[in-house]
C-alpha cells in the first residue's frame, strides 16, 4: 500500500512544484488526472514486479490500471469532439507516444494470460525477459506523452525530475528487489484512490482565488 501511495505522490507532486494553482477547467484538469493516476499506477505494477510476485494479484491489478488508461483516453474523447484530431496523421508525437503506450498494455495483459503466453514462450524466463522489455515501452511511451505535452510539467526542473522517476521506474529493478515482498493492493482500491486522485487534483486547480 504505501508503494503505491509514494507512486502517487511522487507522480502528482511533481506537477504541483511550478504554477500549483493553474488549472484549465474542472473537465480538462480532471481528464489529466485520470492520465497521471494511471501513469503512477504503471509505475507501481513496475516496482512491484519482484521474485516473490503474486502472479495472480499483479495480473488483475494490471487489468485495473488499464482501464484507468483507457477511461483517461475516453474521457477527452467523449468530451470534447475536437480531440479526435490529436489522433489523425500529423497529430503531435507526444499523443502517439500515448497511443503506443496504450497499445503495449494491451500487449501486456493479452501475453500474460497463460494459454496465449505458453503459445509465444517455452520457458518461463523468456516470458519474464520479453514482458519486462514491453513494459519500459509502456512506461517510456506514457512518459514521453507526458512531459513532450508540457501540460502542468512545463519548467525545466520539473522534466527533469520526471525523466529521473520514469528512469528510476524503468531501470531500477536491483534497488526494488531489495526492497522485499510487495503487496500487490486490490483493483478497487487502486481504482478508489485513482479517481480521488484526479478529483483532488482538480479541485486544487480549480480553487476560487
Amino acid at each position: 500500500m504505501r508503494e503505491l501511495i509514494a507512486s502517487f505522490a511522487a507522480v502528482f507532486l511533481l506537477t504541483f512544484l511550478a504554477s500549483p494553482l493553474l488549472g484549465s477547467g474542472w473537465f480538462w484538469d480532471f481528464g489529466n488526472g485520470l492520465g497521471f493516476a494511471a501513469f503512477a499506477g504503471i509505475a507501481y505494477l513496475v516496482i512491484a514486479s519482484n521474485r516473490r510476485l503474486d502472479v495472480q494479484a499483479h495480473r488483475v491489478l494490471g487489468y485495473a490500471v488499464l482501464s484507468l488508461v483507457v477511461f483517461h483516453a475516453f474521457w477527452f474523447l467523449l468530451g470534447d469532439a475536437t480531440v479526435v484530431e490529436y489522433l489523425r496523421p500529423g497529430a503531435p508525437l507526444y499523443m502517439w507516444a500515448g497511443v503506443l503506450g496504450l497499445l503495449m498494455l494491451f500487449v501486456l495483459m493479452i501475453i500474460a494470460v497463460p494459454p496465449d503466453r505458453q503459445r509465444m514462450h517455452d520457458d518461463y524466463g523468456g516470458f519474464r525477459y520479453w514482458h519486462r522489455i514491453i513494459s519500459i515501452i509502456a512506461v517510456v511511451g506514457a512518459g514521453y506523452h507526458i512531459a513532450a505535452s508540457r501540460f502542468y510539467l512545463d519548467s525545466g526542473y520539473q522534466l527533469v525530475l520526471f525523466a529521473v522517476v520514469t528512469a528510476a521506474v524503468c531501470f531500477g529493478r536491483r534497488y526494488w528487489g531489495r526492497i522485499g515482498q510487495i503487496r500487490i493492493v486490490s483493483p478497487t482500491l487502486f481504482l478508489v484512490l485513482g479517481v480521488a486522485m484526479a478529483c483532488g487534483f482538480a479541485a486544487l486547480r480549480n480553487l476560487p482565488l
